[in-house]
């Protein structure tokens, strides 16, 4: 067994060797072989090879890491950020958490992945390895799916209308009362199903329109005004914001502001 433990040090070192060959792109996997080095560190018995390796990890830990670590933060930093200028989008904040349009990068330098939020941290998006090119490929997909659906107003702004009408009379409300936003997020899917998903309401039929389409497209909807009613979100309360069900963030421009929006309403409009 002691034999077996000094092959796997003697096989741990080879491949830190062969890591560190390229530090930046390695950094988890080298991390990951000193945690496991200090593991098998208690099982040597020779106090001198013990000691070595000691000191040889501490050097790791305490010099070399935190060394790569800082380049990766610059190289990472660097590059992303020339990458979205490239496209118009600004790069902002400070890790763990940067901005970039309505996204919140959460970068991780221990296991060196990125997940990539809607908003600050409202709905999870998608994880990538901490690269300035995964990280650009990733975003990319995520904001072309959310932004480039097809979209009109007036077909949207109705059947919003209908969900709004459908989740007062499921609450027993009047018309131009307040409308939790998830009520109407809930209705409204159901009624942006197409024919085959209403003849046959299988899973393999459903289409999905997730929190963020929503929020995006609330967003995005320019036109407020339908059979003289107008449409109104109510910024949340403090008490609505307990829980994420109750309320959805939704910008208020590309820069990544937003509100938090509890209900809706469509108030009539008065001449």
């Amino acid at each position: 067994m002691k034999q077996d433990r000094k092959d796997d040090i003697i096989s741990s070192l080879k491949s830190l060797e062969k890591h560190e060959s390229n530090p930046l792109e390695n950094l988890y996997k080298i991390k990951k072989i000193i945690g496991e080095m200090k593991i098998k560190l208690d099982s040597l018995s020779d106090p001198f090879k013990k000691q070595w390796l000691y000191q040889l990890i501490k050097h790791y830990e305490e010099s070399k890491i935190p060394k790569w670590e800082d380049e990766v933060k610059k190289k990472f930093g660097y590059e992303l950020e020339e990458k979205l200028k490239g496209i118009g989008f600004e790069l902002t904040g400070h890790y763990p958490l940067i901005k970039v349009a309505f996204y919140t990068l959460e970068v991780n330098f221990n296991n060196l992945s990125v997940i990539i939020w809607w908003g600050y941290k409202q709905e999870r998006l998608g994880t990538c390895k901490l690269t300035s090119d995964e990280v650009f490929k990733n975003l990319m997909e995520i904001h072309n799916k959310i932004t480039q659906r097809p979209f009109n107003d007036r077909e949207f702004l109705s059947k919003l209308y209908e969900a709004y009408k459908i989740s007062l009379y499921l609450q027993n409300k009047k018309s131009g009362d307040q409308a939790p936003i998830s009520d109407v997020l809930f209705a409204y899917t159901f009624l942006s199903q197409d024919k085959k998903f209403r003849e046959n309401p299988k899973k393999d039929n459903f289409r999905e329109y997730p929190r963020y389409f929503f929020s995006y497209d609330l967003y995005r909807l320019k036109e407020r005004n339908i059979n003289n009613m107008e449409l109104n979100l109510i910024i949340a309360t403090r008490a609505y914001t307990v829980r994420p069900y109750d309320f959805l963030w939704i910008p208020y421009n590309e820069k990544g502001d937003g509100n938090y929006i509890s209900h809706i309403k469509f108030r009539e409009v008065t001449l």
